[in-house]
């Protein structure tokens, strides 16, 4: 089967990186709603989790000369073993129940995202 070109940035150098878990509960939406805010506020530029995952060498070539930054929702931590799974060894790490969230409790809304927006979006 023919590899296709992909269309998406997802493989262009970034000085700075935000990747997040994305989980199907509460937390993961308000992971990828956390990380799509700092996108679009231009504070750094959100990478494919999934692309990470599948071992898009181009991708993770690319990340290991940016300031990285993963969020997750929970302490699986699915998103941090994600990126040592990939040899990513360099990154700033945050988990939304360290800030008080808890798994089935936490309405994804612009609230909550505020809530941890505030307090890294100069920090990290």
């Amino acid at each position: 089967m023919e590899e296709k070109k992909l269309d998406c940035s997802c493989s262009d150098k970034v000085e700075k990186a935000v990747l997040s878990c994305s989980g199907a509960c509460d937390l993961g939406e308000i992971t990828d709603l956390l990380a799509r805010k700092l996108k679009n506020n231009n504070i750094r530029n959100m990478k494919c989790l999934a692309m990470v995952a599948c071992d898009n060498k181009p991708l993770i070539e690319n990340l290991k000369s940016s300031n990285i930054l993963v969020i997750d929702g929970c302490p699986v931590d699915c998103a941090k073993k994600i990126m040592e799974k990939a040899n990513q060894k360099e990154f700033r790490h945050i988990r939304l129940t360290d800030y008080g969230f808890q798994k089935g409790e936490a309405p994804a809304n612009e609230e909550n995202v505020s809530k941890v927006y505030n307090d890294i979006q100069y920090v990290f």
